[in-house]
């Protein structure tokens, strides 16, 4: 995707900040090989095994992303080569996605907008059967509840949802804006009568498939999913076909197990579908906040101080 090629007005940036670095910009894979062998720190949203295997240098890799599963983990920490990415850069952006896209489908924007393409007055549809309804009081379920997983949090609080965040770390505190924190062990139990399913975890062996045909029935009827995270984590085929029977109120979704989605798949034509081209969390200022986060850690990389976000490589995030 050229959104993810690091722009050269952004290489400049980091020219002027640091004239004593020498910056390779690699914009094909062959000039990646071939620059990476004398590089010290890569700054990349991917890289290939052959990569690393030709990089006899490298001691930091910092993902311009904050996902790293593209990368290849279990070579870098063989090599023991320091991993950080981006993450909380998109985190607000994202967010704002997922409220939005859950604004669409609860108050009905999307039959509007439909009918207004047409010319069609809908009031009486609309105060029939298909009610706009108020996400305020409604239960949100939070999978994943890192940066972004807060940000979703804290603008759900604002409009008077009650929400369960589900991470790992239960012990940390507990956002005055959360009603309630609960680890993995818990998911069915957050899952049963949600309103609203937001999915921002990162894409590991554990969330492979983890949400499949029985936990979706598990969701209120009528209930939004949302995946702003990795498509590989909710069973396609099950969301489908729960969109199908009507279990599902709808969906928003920015990601898919196949990229770019097929234009084949049932989802086009779903009327309570949003599909997104995987951009939730692009914005105009998404590369300045990539290169000040970058250029903060490579200043600490030369003092040798701890750098920020550090990645558990073998953990996956």
């Amino acid at each position: 995707m050229e959104f993810w090629q690091v722009p050269k007005s952004q290489v400049q940036r980091l020219r002027e900040r640091f004239p004593q670095v020498n910056f390779m910009h690699a914009v094909t894979d062959a000039e990646a090989v071939s620059a990476i062998e004398s590089a010290d720190v890569a700054l990349t949203s991917r890289l290939s095994y052959s990569m690393v295997e030709h990089a006899s240098r490298l001691r930091w890799v910092h993902s311009t992303a904050a996902a790293v599963g593209i990368l290849p983990l279990k070579e870098l920490a063989a090599r023991e080569i320091l991993v950080t990415n981006s993450r909380g850069i998109q985190a607000a952006a994202m967010a704002e996605f997922v409220i939005g896209g859950l604004l669409v489908l609860s108050r009905r924007f999307h039959l509007m907008l439909a009918a207004q393409r047409e010319r069609r007055w809908v009031q009486d549809e609309l105060t029939r059967d298909v009610w706009p309804w108020s996400v305020r009081g409604r239960r949100m379920t939070i999978v994943g509840f890192g940066t972004t997983g807060q940000e979703v949090a804290r603008r759900a609080h604002a409009f008077g949802m009650r929400v369960i965040g589900i991470r790992r770390r239960v012990e940390q505190p507990k956002p005055e804006f959360v009603d309630r924190i609960v680890g993995p062990g818990e998911l069915d139990e957050a899952l049963r009568g949600c309103d609203v399913l937001v999915i921002a975890a990162p894409f590991i062996a554990e969330t492979d498939g983890l949400i499949g045909g029985e936990r979706l029935a598990m969701l209120k009827p009528g209930a939004i999913v949302i995946n702003v995270a990795r498509g590989q984590i909710i069973d396609e085929t099950a969301l489908i076909a729960a969109l199908e029977k009507g279990h599902l109120g709808g969906a928003v979704l920015d990601v898919f197990r196949h990229e770019p989605l097929d234009p084949a798949s049932v989802l086009w034509s779903m009327p309570n579908v949003i599909i997104s081209p995987h951009v939730s969390g692009v914005r105009p200022d998404h590369w300045d906040e990539v290169i000040d986060l970058f250029a903060e850690n490579l200043r600490r990389f030369q003092r040798g101080d701890p750098l920020l976000n550090p990645v558990n490589v073998r953990a996956g995030y």
